[in-house]
Parts: C-alpha cells; structure tokens; sequence
C-alpha cells in the first residue's frame, strides 16, 4: 500500500512541476525512467551506429538481398490483395496489392570496418562457388526523435557558413525519445541533407562507400536519405529474417516464446486501444517502449506514420500508376485502430496547406536509410557486364552459348547495316526480344527455385515411405512368428502398396532431375542458394531439407553430365542419413 500512495504522489508532483509545452505523462515516466540511452534505448548486438552532434548517435539496422550484383533485384510484394467485402477493399487503390522490385546498393566490402565485424559473421556465407552475395541497405533501428533532430538542425547554420557549431541545447530525458511529428517532408528531407554534410565533414570515415575502390572518388560516399517506400515496406515486412509466406502476411510475425500463435499487436505497436476496451488514451509516446519487428526495427506500426522518399502513386492493375500526387505516409499512427494497421499501409498528403505553407501533420514523423550511388565509376565494368547479359537466350539453356545466341547475332546485322531505318525497326524488335527473354528469365529462375524445394520434400517423403516399410516388415515378421496368417496378409498387403508408393516417389524425383537440367547450371546454383537460405529459416525440417536439396542438386548435375539416372544407386543415397550441406 505504501507503494502504491509513493508512486501516486510522484506522479501528482511531476504531473504538477511539468514544464510548459512537454506532456504530464512524459515528465511522470521520468521519475523511474531507467538510466539508458536516448538515442538506442533497445540496443541489439548487431546495431550498426553513426555519430550524432551532442555527442548522439543514430542507429541502422541492415538489410539483405541476395543478388547477383547491383543491377539484379528480387520481386517483392507490397500493399495487401483485400478481398471484395473485406475492411479497406474499397481503398485498394491506395494500398492494394501490387509488385515492386528491391535491392541494396552496398556489398561487405562496402562497409566501415566497424560495420564490417559487427554484421559479416551474420551474413550468408559465400565464396567462388556462390554466384549470389548479400546486397544490403540500412535504415533507421527508431524514428528520429525530437532530440536528434534538434541535434542536427543546429549545425544547419554553421556548416553553411564555417562558424562554430553552438552550445548543444536539445531536449533530455522521454520528451527527447518522442518521434518528431509536426514537420513538413521538406523539412524531414533538409535534416538528412544537413545531417549528411556534418557526418561528410567530421565522420567521412565512417561512412559506407558503394563500390568502394582504391581511392574514395571510385565510389559513391554514403549518405542518409529518407528511405524509399519498397527499401520502408520490405524492412517492416521483416525482410530477410522472415519466410516468403510470412514476408507476404498482413502483419510481420509476432512469435511468442512457447506458443505458436502471434502475439498481440499491442506489444508491437502504439495505437488506439480505446475501442478495445482498454481506456488507454491515444498518444504519441517514446521510441523502442515496444517490441521489435523481426529484423529489430521498432514502430513500423502505429505511434508515428513515417514519410518515404517518393510522391504518392496510386495502384493500378497490380502495379503503380504513372501519376504523382502529395508526399506517402507508411505504417499508420497512434490516433488508428488495431483494424486499420497492416504493413502495407500508405496514406497520400498534399505537400502545402490550404494557406500555402508546408504541409505537417501531429502524426507523422520519419526515420532514415543510407543511401549511396548505384552506378559508381568503380562498378561500371560490373554493371556494363551483367547488363549485357540481359535479355540474352543464352542465359535460358545450355543448349546455345554466347557465339550462337540470336539477340547477339541481331545485334551485328543492326549494326552492320547500311540503311537506317532497318537499323531502328530492328533495334526496336531486338529490345522487345531481350525484354521478353528476362521476363522469361525470371519465370523460370523462380520455376527453378520452386523445383529444388520440392524436389528436397520428394526426398524427404522416400525417407518417410522407407522408415514406415521397415516397421511393416517388422510386424509382418511378428506375425508370421506368431503363426497370425490373417495380419501377416494384411501387413503384406500394405508393404505392397508402400513400395508401389516409393518406387512413385523416386520415379517423380528422377523426373525432376530431367527437369532441373533444362535450367542452366547458373540458374540452378544461384536459385539452390536462395532456397537454403528459406529453408534454414524452419527450424524443425530446415536442416534436413537443406540436406536434401543439396543432394538433389548434386544429383541434377551428374543428370546433366550422363544423360540417365540410376534408380537404386539414386534411392540408396536418398535413404543415406542425412549430414546437411
């Protein structure tokens, strides 16, 4: 009791002494605030930091794509596919399902060395052999906090004139962790304007470097941007630390230890609990008090909705429509309701008021990525290499090499021919050919992908028919010592049918061997690298299915080399236990 009348006294006086302009209950949390950072209140051990005036720091959080280099990508889905009747159908044009495209723009190499030893250990491991490598991107770990941004404005003036940065004056305690809202996307994009020219001018070297070569001028220097809607959307989907299945759901996943249901989103986000029945009041509230998502970003849902780097487009036909309108606001705000949040979610602002000033909203606030130049003078050769290698039927099966691929046969009759015209007919015919070809190119990368997973479960399901053989054969010998006639036929007959049913099995995998080698052998590695990375994500069969794949993939290149498989030898190293890859 004696507590209880101490804590309530305390939050009498501080409600009380609350500075004018900082809410009572900020002032109130801080009488047993616990003594951390500011900046990172939520530390993780892969946090990556730059520094902050004030002696601040901002924190990032990586992402990954797997990719063959910068100009690869990988398909994603953003929005939500509602459904006619569903809430939010009739918004479909605003946040409806759609296909985009991500990638990152730094390799390993790219890194500060800082960097480099905090996330290499965690990254896929790659060598010679593994055409893929991880691309990464970083975005802001919270939303900027009205500390930090008061941090960085301050210095706006004296870089631009050489004075001495002023006497650091920015807010402390829970009103400096509050998201900064009530600002204009103008505004939003000048502190990461004013933000990257301090760290250019006093932290060069700890900044990433695209393509970074011999000298800083090969690549492009690192610098902080507001983060673009599908770099904004892959990240709060959980990116790479989630499966394809769960990438595309309406929520991340909420994993609770010991259950296999998500938990309450309340954990995860600061919304209006009001209409649930809780009392909560609706209110902006300080960074990092919830859970994280999946790769450790915390608020993509709910306290303040965050601005992106692109205007408005609508949807249209499962894609973006080719209008721009106002400035989009991702993942919904504090004032919205449990139903209304989904991680695809994106409202459209108009730029300026109706009195003509800079639009700012009490909700929304922003948080910010790295970004760096995509085509730096160090990778041209790299990116002249793969674009060439765009489009070209070569990359479809090993059946024509680059001597004989038609689009490059095409290409020396345009350009040995005389008459122009027929130079731009043909040129026009032979970038609609190679477009036409990477589109097949992509189908038939994610085909193979897609028969590697299930091929790994066809072998798995050989072991399950196999282990369920050798205990009928062990009953139908328990019978026939028993002298029980009737079982021992009954266990016969059910061995007959589970080998017909294996002997199905193997023939359907050394079918999908014929299958695998119409794919190139490229395709077929770099697509065998993406499924275990999926496939290690499962923590019950991914080990075991990884082993399976892996021997599967073996299996398609002896296939490809002698043109028959041989079904014993191939069902003897099925039922081989597995040792992973």
């Amino acid at each position: 009791m004696y507590k209880l009348r101490r804590a309530v006294l305390a939050l009498t006086l501080a409600t009380l002494c609350a500075p004018l302009g900082v809410p009572s209950w900020v002032q109130a949390a801080e009488v047993d605030a616990p003594d951390h950072s500011l900046d990172n209140p939520k530390p993780l051990p892969d946090d990556v930091v730059l520094p902050l005036p004030c002696d601040g720091e901002m924190v990032f959080r990586y992402v990954y794509v797997l990719a063959q280099g910068t100009l690869d990508d990988r398909e994603v889905s953003l929005g939500y596919p509602f459904a006619e009747g569903e809430p939010g159908y009739k918004q479909s044009f605003i946040s409806g399902y759609r296909r985009d495209f991500i990638n990152g723009q730094f390799t390993v190499g790219d890194l500060p060395g800082a960097w480099r030893k905090t996330i290499s250990p965690l990254l896929p491991k790659t060598d010679a052999g593994t055409p893929l490598k991880p691309m990464m991107y970083f975005i802001g770990k919270y939303e900027v906090t009205a500390r930090q941004y008061a941090a960085v404005m301050a210095q706006a003036q004296a870089l631009a004139s050489g004075e001495p940065a002023p006497v650091c004056d920015v807010p402390q305690g829970m009103a400096g962790r509050l998201p900064k809202v009530k600002l204009s996307r103008y505004e939003a994009e000048r502190f990461s304007a004013v933000y990257s020219a301090w760290l250019m001018k006093y932290h060069r070297e700890l900044l990433p470097i695209s393509g970074r070569g011999k000298t800083e001028d090969d690549g492009g220097v690192g610098f902080v941007r507001l983060p673009t809607e599908v770099e904004w959307e892959y990240a709060a989907r959980g990116g790479q630390a989630v499966s394809r299945q769960e990438l595309e759901g309406r929520l991340f996943p909420r994993h609770v230890e010991g259950s296999e249901e998500d938990g309450p989103l309340s954990d995860w986000a600061v919304f209006n609990q009001v209409a649930g029945g809780t009392g909560q009041a609706a209110r902006l509230m300080p960074i990092g008090t919830k859970l994280p998502n999946p790769i450790g970003l915390f608020d993509v849902l709910g306290n303040a909705a965050e601005m992106v780097q692109e205007s408005f487009q609508l949807v249209h036909a499962g894609r973006l429509q080719g209008a721009y309108g106002g400035f989009v606001a991702k993942g919904g705000n504090y004032l919205e309701g449990e139903g209304t949040l989904f991680t695809g979610m994106r409202r459209e602002y108009p730029l300026f008021a109706a009195d003509g000033t800079e639009q700012s909203n009490e909700t929304t606030g922003f948080r910010v990525a790295v970004g760096a130049l995509s085509a730096p003078r160090s990778r041209y050769k790299e990116l002249f290499e793969q674009w060439q290698k765009e489009g070209r039927l070569a990359s479809l099966t090993d059946a024509i090499d680059d001597t004989q691929d038609p689009t490059k046969r095409l290409d020396t009759i345009i350009s040995s021919s005389t008459d122009p015209k027929l130079q731009a007919e043909l040129g026009l015919v032979n970038e609609e050919l190679k477009r036409n070809v990477s589109l097949i190119a992509q189908q038939r990368e994610e085909a193979a992908g897609n028969l590697i997973q299930s091929s790994a479960l066809v072998a798995e399901t050989v072991n399950n028919y196999n282990i369920r053989l050798t205990n009928l054969r062990k009953s139908r010998q328990q019978a026939l010592d028993a002298k029980d006639e009737a079982s021992a036929k009954l266990f016969a007959m059910a061995i007959e049918n589970g080998t017909s049913a294996l002997d199905g099995a193997v023939a359907i995998y050394i079918d999908n061997l014929a299958t695998g080698t119409r794919y190139t052998d490229a395709v077929i590695q770099a697509q065998f690298q993406r499924v275990k990375e999926e496939l290690n994500r499962k923590p019950v069969v991914g080990k075991s299915l990884v082993a399976r794949a892996t021997v599967f993939v073996r299996h398609v290149g002896s296939y490809r080399q002698q043109k028959r498989a041989d079904p014993p030898a191939i069902l003897k190293e099925l039922l081989a236990p597995t040792t992973g890859p």
